[in-house]
């Protein structure tokens, strides 16, 4: 039986039997209770419930060699089935390569009344600056961090200072900004400056993941075309996303798709990563998408270039029961393992939305899919919400009014 075939009960057993989960996470996720009043309280304010969201997988990925599971939170249906979909389509091309980065997170203090003889003063106590900085988080450096740069610029009529932090396995939001907050007031003394601000930056700069997949043709062809010609007409498209800022904008949503339902999954801020990646593609002036698809020795080539900021440690990853079983799940042993597969899970879902998009169209799979959520809000219930679906993907006939006239046909007998 296929995974999306089972029930939540088979499921929960596959991930046991495949040791993905152990008993007692299993029985976590039957209590249907996320989320603890306490746990709630202490993560938002003014907290009166559980706002809740589907939690599922994808399958077969193959990440520099090792085989994953991965856990997605989100109510779009067509996310997870085109994440496993075209992972599945690339394990049996071999994969998915991927190189990370140093996990550096910048914070930037600013002051006012910058002048070229101020970033003089400033450079020559530099390495002060970093013993400072040093000295405000001595458990990061116990464990193998650094505060790792220290620069200093004239921004406008301010001063920048740039600090460089490996937070590890962090994603080290609060880490930085601690730091910040010890050194600003020791630079603004120094300089005669008032300080403006002293934050964390959201760049994503020097935590750049690349990803590349391989695709033979024979698993990109459909009933009608060719996989060299669903090839070509990938890389066609692609390259008209480079001109049109329009299209690119949906290319580059339907990565983040999958790319934030991980995020979600294993409790890291997928506002940050919408904002660092967003932001990395303007660097020249020009959108682009974060992807690009090329032709290469018979085969579709697929890159992904991107920021991915996130941690598997502290924080809400820390506090939320959700985030450390998605983390135990696909047994990820650092933060970098984990941007290998998010910046996977992202270039899988383009591929799955580009193949889609020049061959059937994008909605012959979306509705399927989408067929039992209009059952559901047309009042179906139990085994009807099935049956509904199966009618309505049968007569491609999506609409409100026609589950409704289903279920009521169903219900009548």
């Amino acid at each position: 039986m296929k995974i999306y075939e089972m029930n939540n009960d088979e499921r929960l057993d596959y991930l046991l039997k495949n040791k993905y989960l152990n008993a007692e996470q299993v029985e976590f996720l039957k209590s249907q209770q996320p989320l603890s009043q306490d746990i709630a309280n202490s993560l938002s304010e003014n907290q009166i419930g559980i706002f809740a969201l589907p939690y599922g997988f994808a399958t077969d990925f193959l990440i520099n060699g090792q085989d994953f599971v991965v856990p997605m939170v989100i109510e779009e249906p067509s996310v997870i089935a085109a994440a496993s979909n075209a992972a599945k389509r690339i394990k049996a091309s071999g994969g998915f390569t991927v190189e990370t980065a140093q996990h550096i997170m910048y914070g930037q203090i600013v002051l006012e009344n910058g002048t070229a003889d101020k970033i003089d003063i400033l450079n020559k106590a530099k390495e002060d600056i970093l013993k400072l900085a040093r000295a405000a988080h001595p458990s990061l450096i116990k464990r193998g961090g650094d505060v790792v740069s220290a620069r200093f610029e004239l921004v406008d009529d301010c001063i920048e200072v740039k600090i460089g932090v490996d937070t590890l396995d962090a994603m080290g939001a609060n880490m930085v900004n601690s730091i910040l907050e010890q050194v600003a007031p020791y630079v603004s003394e120094m300089i005669g400056s008032t300080i403006l601000c002293s934050i964390l930056s959201n760049s994503g700069v020097s935590q750049v993941v690349k990803v590349s997949a391989a695709v033979d043709f024979e698993q990109l062809k459909t009933k009608t075309m060719s996989g060299q010609k669903v090839a070509e007409r990938i890389v066609k498209l692609t390259e008209f996303s480079k001109f049109s800022k329009m299209r690119a904008i949906t290319h580059n949503k339907g990565i983040m798709n999958g790319v934030d339902a991980v995020l979600l999954a294993t409790g890291n801020d997928f506002r940050a990563e919408e904002a660092a990646a967003h932001s990395y593609f303007i660097e020249n002036g020009n959108y682009a998408p974060f992807s690009d698809w090329k032709i290469v020795d018979g085969k579709l080539i697929g890159t992904l270039e991107m920021p991915i900021e996130v941690g598997t440690v502290g924080g809400a990853i820390r506090t939320m029961p959700m985030a450390q079983l998605s983390l135990a799940m696909m047994k990820v042993k650092s933060s970098q393992e984990l941007q290998a597969v998010i910046g996977s899970v992202g270039l899988a879902n383009n591929l799955s939305a580009l193949r889609a998009l020049v061959t059937t169209g994008i909605q012959a799979g979306h509705m399927s899919l989408q067929s039992k959520s209009l059952a559901v809000s047309a009042g179906a219930t139990g085994d009807e919400i099935n049956k509904i679906s199966k009618i309505m993907n049968q007569s491609k006939k999506y609409t409100l009014a026609e589950a409704k006239r289903l279920l009521e046909n169903l219900r009548n007998g």
